[in-house]
């Protein structure tokens, strides 16, 4: 069942110094204490999104082993699954597009890192009797007498290095999966990995494709304009074996109507489950139809546009794009997580994923530009949003050249959010190096340098989901975040664990 504690709306308005005067909202967590005998405590952070699905997977391992939970038994510890304000039911107010500006100003970085470290104090200090009327806050585990580790992957990995390193005497240690420490508002390098991850001729022509319709429809050709719309969105209503009943309805008339960035975008719909599923699992299907013309000739080791015509090219990738039909995938809707992660990222954290024209090996396309991104988060929040997202409020902390003591950090090696981390590869990154040696307890590692892994040819939070035997619920791209769908993300989640739990080994001792 799920918990509530009252969380003070404001952590450090006027009554910040006297907390119980002022205003609180009820935020969920839920506890698993079935392993409970005296160990530590280990927080699993659900982010930016409602935390309520996530129970049966993290906490009670219906459907396969988790990290958090092998962690607690392992050291007879108590799990907890936090929920982030903002998020689910953890609501200082309605979230919609009514919500104010006076009530957006209390979704900060600061605001929900402090209600961590407040529902953390909220425990007893007394390790002798249990007041079971006091509900789980009678429990003895404060972090004065009991360690708190925090897990997070993506967001939540943030959240994990950044409290580690904001408040050491609460966050005993962290293991931050996949984290973009960096906050950056051009984040131009998100799809700079998923290129790197491609076959080499389905590179060169993802690449010369994108430019190709990029130049036509900036171009004064309006008859090719439209010609080239009609056919990006007749091949996104299209299905396999070539079913374009789904384009009946579509004309020319409606295709000159499509804004460029909507006809644009659409060459991008493959990779819409790159960043959990990767290249083998979902793109590489897509790669081989678009190489090979649908099955009808071999692949050129050069690609088509180098070895006929750009043409050719395009027509072989809109043939592609109907066959895979990744378009008609649904996915869970979260009105109330994307309206609040958007406002995260429009104040605080930019990540605008832009196409870059100056990049000659870009498969996104230049009408996402950074413009386009402040202009969507303007509309959205029309007042009191900074000029531009304040990254200085997440990069206060160090940012990919952070050192906290006691936090290991993976990645996968084509993760888009990689290119945001300690181990980015990015020119302007640290180019620091990950290393499995167990650093010593309370002891920041090097600037070169950093303790944690990189999984070969892996992606997002690859290590710290779920592991689940496939099943009719669990075989698609609708169990994203929960599954590992690839089977090098088991080699991840054990590789992962079992370095946490060395570090732990080593560290736990000097608690205290």
């Amino acid at each position: 069942n799920a918990h509530s504690i009252k969380v003070p709306i404001d952590h450090f308005g006027e009554n910040a110094t006297n907390k119980g005067l002022g205003k609180t909202f009820p935020n969920r967590y839920w506890l698993n204490d079935s392993y409970y005998d005296g160990g530590p405590v280990f927080i699993f952070d659900s982010g930016e999104q409602d935390a309520a699905p996530l129970v049966p997977y993290y906490l009670q391992e219906f459907h396969g082993l988790s990290a958090v939970m092998r962690l607690a038994k392992r050291y007879k510890g108590i799990a907890i699954l936090w929920e982030h304000r903002f998020y689910g039911d953890s609501l200082p107010f309605p979230v919609n597009i009514n919500t104010t500006a006076d009530q957006w100003k209390f979704l900060t970085t600061e605001q929900a890192l402090e209600d961590v470290i407040f529902f953390a104090d909220s425990f007893s200090r007394q390790s002798s009797h249990n007041q079971p009327s006091r509900g789980p806050q009678s429990l003895p585990i404060h972090p004065s007498i009991t360690p708190w580790i925090f897990l997070g992957g993506s967001y939540p990995g943030i959240r994990g290095a950044l409290l580690r390193q904001r408040n050491p005497d609460t966050i005993f240690a962290s293991w931050a999966s996949s984290a973009p420490v960096e906050a950056q508002v051009d984040m131009s390098s998100y799809y700079k990995a998923a290129e790197r991850s491609l076959t080499r001729n389905c590179s060169a022509d993802w690449v010369a494709v994108t430019r190709f319709v990029d130049d036509t429809l900036k171009g004064n050709n309006n008859t090719a304009k439209t010609d080239m719309k009609f056919k990006l969105l007749k091949a996104r209503l299209s299905g396999p074996g070539g079913n374009t009943t789904g384009a009946d309805g579509l004309t020319p008339a409606v295709a000159e109507k499509t804004s460029n960035l909507d006809a644009a975008t659409i060459l991008m719909d493959p990779l819409d489950f790159y960043q959990y599923y990767g290249f083998g699992e979902s793109i590489l299907p897509f790669c081989n139809l678009l190489e090979t013309r649908n099955s009808t000739a071999p692949a050129h080791e050069s690609g088509i546009a180098a070895s006929s015509t750009i043409e050719a090219a395009f027509d072989a990738f809109l043939v592609a794009l109907g066959e895979t039909d990744y378009d008609s995938i649904e996915t869970p809707d979260d009105p109330v997580g994307d309206r609040s992660w958007m406002w995260q990222y429009c104040s605080e954290y930019g990540f605008y994923q832009r196409g870059d024209p100056n990049n000659p090996l870009s498969i996104e396309t230049s009408f996402l530009s950074l413009d386009l991104f402040q202009q969507q988060c303007n509309e959205a929040f029309p007042v009191d949003l900074p000029a531009s997202p304040n990254v200085a409020n997440v990069n206060k902390y160090g940012g990919w050249n952070m050192s906290p003591s006691n936090v290991m950090f993976t990645n996968g090696e084509f993760d888009p959010w990689r290119t945001m981390g300690l181990a980015s590869i990015e020119s302007n990154g640290p180019h620091r190096t990950p290393s499995s040696n167990i650093p010593h307890c309370n002891t920041p590692t090097s600037s070169n340098s950093f303790f944690g892994l990189t999984y070969p040819g892996l992606v997002h939070v690859s290590d710290m989901r779920v592991l689940l035997t496939p099943d009719a619920n669990h075989s698609n791209f609708q169990t994203v975040g929960f599954y590992s769908p690839i089977p090098q993300g088991h080699e991840a989640f054990y590789a992962g664990l079992q370095l946490f739990q060395r570090a732990l080994d080593e560290w736990l001792p000097c608690f205290h």
